[in-house]
């Protein structure tokens, strides 16, 4: 799998040669319509998203998920500090994409794959698939002394859409899903809305999907008193019609 994941990535790189270079500064409006893509909603046993509410964003989170060891107790839990995440546009292409049902499923572990063996191929990787937007960023923000997950599509027009959002749901990923470099298992699918915080700019609803990587053992055996797991997951972000 690694093998025809690198050879899939040097392909796009020589490819990619009249596409902007690495971190120079784009300005883009995303698609305003994603209605073709929302009919690829990636199915699971989570609930599927009400007829109140229309798909904003598909984006690639490409980042680690942190965990932490501090009992002493090597039987114990991990605990968790979040997640910290690059998010980069991908609907705006996928929706006008015709292969787009089949692609779906591909991109977070391909982004996994480069992330952990070939970092440097991440850039090239995104832009020669079209998905080289950043859109903002996922993290873990202090809300009434709650950790809780963020999405602040802060590389949009200001003022730019963020929601702060709570567990509703989960669901195991897949047992297709892409394992971590640690061999674990995908981390979960989740089902995420705005229940307290910040929620602007028309968005209020995320389901993580087609995760790949990022979990943790059973217990801390082993594991030092804080680290981080790279994984990739698609967020798929929802809004009042």
């Amino acid at each position: 799998m690694l093998f025809s994941t690198l050879a899939t990535a040097f392909f796009f790189a020589a490819s990619a040669t009249a596409l902007p270079w690495p971190g120079k500064p784009t300005t883009y409006t995303p698609a305003s319509n994603l209605n073709k893509l929302a009919k690829m909603f990636p199915k699971s046993e989570l609930p599927c998203p009400d007829d109140s509410l229309a798909l904003k964003y598909v984006v690639l989170g490409i980042g680690t998920q942190n965990y932490t060891c501090t009992s002493g107790d090597p039987n114990a839990a991990p605990g968790t500090t979040g997640a910290y995440a690059t998010l980069y546009d991908i609907g705006s292409k996928l929706n006008r994409d015709r292969m787009a049902k089949w692609k779906i499923g591909s991109i977070a572990p391909l982004a996994l794959s480069l992330s952990e063996w070939a970092p440097q191929l991440v850039d090239i990787s995104l832009r020669s698939q079209g998905y080289e937007n950043m859109a903002g960023h996922h993290f873990f923000a202090d809300v009434e002394t709650v950790n809780t997950p963020t999405f602040a599509f802060d590389q949009l027009r200001a003022p730019y859409p963020l929601t702060q959002v709570a567990k509703i749901n989960a669901t195991a990923a897949p047992a297709h899903a892409c394992p971590g470099k640690n061999g674990l298992p995908a981390v979960s699918w989740l089902y995420l809305q705005h229940k307290t915080g910040i929620s602007q700019g028309g968005i209020n609803t995320v389901y993580r999907v087609e995760t790949a990587g990022g979990n943790k053992p059973d217990t801390c055996k082993g594991m030092p008193k804080s680290w981080e797991t790279k994984y990739a997951a698609q967020y798929w972000v929802y809004g009042p019609k």
